[in-house]
């Protein structure tokens, strides 16, 4: 575990106990992740160009591993940077390079395995801590104990009582919460536990 995550878990921790959880509501949880260039699925010829914003050439991709970086927001090229889905610039889809390891969300933050969530803003508010009990005691793949608690730091390509929950890199990421018999579109309950600053990422 990073010094970046253990700061974000201290944070979140002392979140959870500085106020009573105020429910939410019940949601679908949904799972999105990293995707990787250099994965099978994404050997097909290199022709689809990823542009910035000002209109230069980031790299040359597969028609697919494009296709699936605007969908889940960020992916590791082959030559190892960390590309992001930016915005839609006079109707073309743009994207830019990051230096953080799993990409950014919505509000600029670092993308945290297994903290952030994608929400629709009228569901959760961006920034809000949240509480989802079903999921608290998951095996994490380092051995940790999940705490059941989240960041909505990220905005979903959906909307409603919907939670989509950052599982690092690639779909096996979300074992831990399968296996708590929480798979793809099912249903938890969400609770508001804290709120952090909008500008404040260490959450």
């Amino acid at each position: 575990m990073t010094a970046r995550m253990i700061l974000l878990t201290f944070l979140l921790a002392t979140t959870a106990f500085a106020a009573p959880p105020k429910k939410i509501g019940r949601a679908m949880v949904t799972f999105y992740w990293l995707i990787d260039e250099s994965a099978p699925r994404y050997r097909g010829k290199a022709k689809a160009e990823l542009v910035d914003v000002r209109g230069r050439i980031i790299a040359t991709t597969s028609v697919r591993f494009r296709r699936d970086l605007i969908r889940e927001g960020s992916g590791h090229l082959r030559d190892g940077r960390t590309v992001a889905y930016d915005r839609r610039v006079h109707g073309t889809n743009r994207f830019r390079i990051v230096q953080s390891t799993y990409g950014v969300g919505q509000l600029g933050c670092a993308l945290v395995p297994y903290r952030t969530v994608a929400v629709d803003p009228h569901f959760v508010k961006l920034g809000t801590t949240i509480s989802i009990p079903q999921l608290k005691g998951a095996r994490l793949p380092d051995g940790t104990i999940h705490d059941g608690i989240f960041v909505a730091n990220d905005r979903g390509h959906f909307r409603g009582a919907h939670v989509d929950l950052f599982v690092g890199v690639g779909p096996k990421g979300a074992r831990p919460f399968i296996r708590k018999g929480y798979g793809s579109r099912s249903h938890v309950k969400v609770y508001q536990v804290g709120e952090a600053a909008p500008d404040d990422c260490n959450r």
